[in-house]
């Protein structure tokens, strides 16, 4: 098939969107489509045509290079209005995708990064059969959860309630939904922002991708004298729950000899985060190793036991693909994509219904316990986690993605299906 894939993040060797994109479409020319790949030139050009140069990639995989007039994307370590600079550019991509197209004729165009229902894509309406997504966005915190986050993390909280409710009416969005042929959402809190009409083409499928396995399923504490290891990865902002990971630790206190948290990542939240541990007694179980570079995460996914990741609203999480990769059960709420991704046979997810900051915290404290305590079971979710980043996979989420919404004509497919059933997605 020939896909043109709009992916304004894409970059080799990165994490997150950007790694996502590119994986995505490399996967792709991998299994025999043509791909031109429409990206952010002045975000991504230097970094991709460094990489071809050095590296072979299918012939069948280009890039097509977008850029605003007059402004150069802001990049990503300081990203100041790049929000602002993602939605402008998908305006102006519209052109550029409906040249590609008159030149190259595709099968299908589909939307990859960025991924959230309320920033959408205008790439709809051009011939080809539309895909926008998996996009999130919808998720919430839960009212009851929200109790101790920093003041910033309130006012963004309501902010972010008031654009999920606005983007119900937000006639861009809106025509994104209506000219897409197929949605893809990421669960189902976000599933409800898309009008009862286009229910039928939405689809909710995990946005979580794991890179190959790595290493067997062992139990590293058991082989040293240190305890049981815990990691937690990502930005450390409030959203991401590193707290009710430091109030579970804290509640194990005494009870798991050796016990230790590593909290991998920087953010706006580190300080506010710091302070808990030490108003908790725990700065000695927990280390803060600050942003690590993504190459060199295996190191850390190879040295602990058990992955952390308590989010409150992650419509993907791709730590977590990464963790499975290396053997390490998750444990994560069950809210966003996590709790879509993750089932018992490779983790344990916390309910959240219903529930308040303690009692989240005491159920993270007893799963973590019991993992650190039961080693065939500890064992058997690592070969579970294996088993799971295999259906994660790129070259089986490409499989499936083609299978199900490329063909046949995904107008055809969507129109004689029904919408899926509540909390089960359809890949892998």
């Amino acid at each position: 098939m020939k896909i043109l894939a709009s992916a304004y993040a894409c970059e080799p060797g990165a994490g997150s969107e950007q790694g996502k994109g590119w994986n995505l479409a490399l996967e792709m020319a991998r299994q025999g489509h043509t791909v031109t790949v429409l990206t952010c030139g002045s975000h991504h050009r230097a970094a991709i045509e460094r990489y071809l140069q050095n590296n072979d990639v299918p012939e069948r995989l280009t890039f097509a290079w977008h850029d605003i007039p007059g402004w150069p994307g802001p990049g990503y370590q300081n990203p100041h209005r790049i929000r602002q600079h993602y939605y402008r550019w998908q305006m102006t991509a519209r052109t550029a995708a409906a040249e590609l197209h008159a030149e190259n004729h595709y099968d299908v165009i589909h939307h990859l990064t960025w991924t959230v229902l309320r920033w959408p894509s205008f790439l709809g309406g051009l011939g080809p059969p539309f895909i926008f997504g998996p996009v999130g966005g919808g998720e919430s915190a839960p009212w009851r959860l929200r109790q101790g986050f920093p003041r910033r993390g309130m006012a963004f909280e309501f902010k972010r309630d008031l654009l999920n409710l606005a983007s119900r009416l937000d006639p861009m969005a809106l025509r994104c939904l209506a000219q897409a042929d197929v949605i893809l959402v990421t669960d189902e809190a976000t599933r409800r922002y898309v009008p009862p009409w286009w229910q039928g083409k939405a689809h909710v499928v995990p946005d979580i991708y794991a890179p190959p396995a790595v290493g067997e399923p062992v139990f590293l504490s058991k082989a040293s004298s240190d305890g049981p290891s815990i990691l937690f990865a990502g930005r450390l902002e409030y959203w991401k729950g590193v707290q009710f990971a430091l109030g579970a630790v804290a509640r194990l206190r005494g009870h798991i000899p050796g016990l230790r948290l590593t909290i991998a990542g920087t953010g706006p939240d580190e300080a506010y985060l710091r302070a808990i541990a030490e108003e908790k007694g725990i700065a000695g179980m927990v280390r803060f190793v600050g942003q690590v570079p993504h190459a060199e995460m295996h190191r850390l996914y190879g040295s602990h036991d058990i992955f952390l990741f308590p989010s409150l609203h992650d419509s993907a999480g791709q730590a977590i693909g990464e963790a499975m990769a290396h053997g390490l059960p998750i444990v994560c709420l069950d809210l966003g994509g996590p709790g879509v991704a993750v089932d018992s046979t490779c983790g344990v997810v916390i309910e959240t219904r219903a529930q308040g900051r303690p009692a989240v915290e005491q159920r993270i404290a007893e799963a973590l316990a019991q993992l650190c305590s039961d080693r065939d079971r500890l064992l058997a979710l690592k070969a579970g986690a294996f088993a799971r980043a295999e259906q994660y996979s790129y070259r089986r989420r490409v499989e499936a993605m083609v299978e199900q919404f490329y063909r046949p004509s995904p107008t055809k497919r969507v129109a004689g299906s029904a919408a899926t059933p509540r909390g089960r997605p359809e890949t892998p």
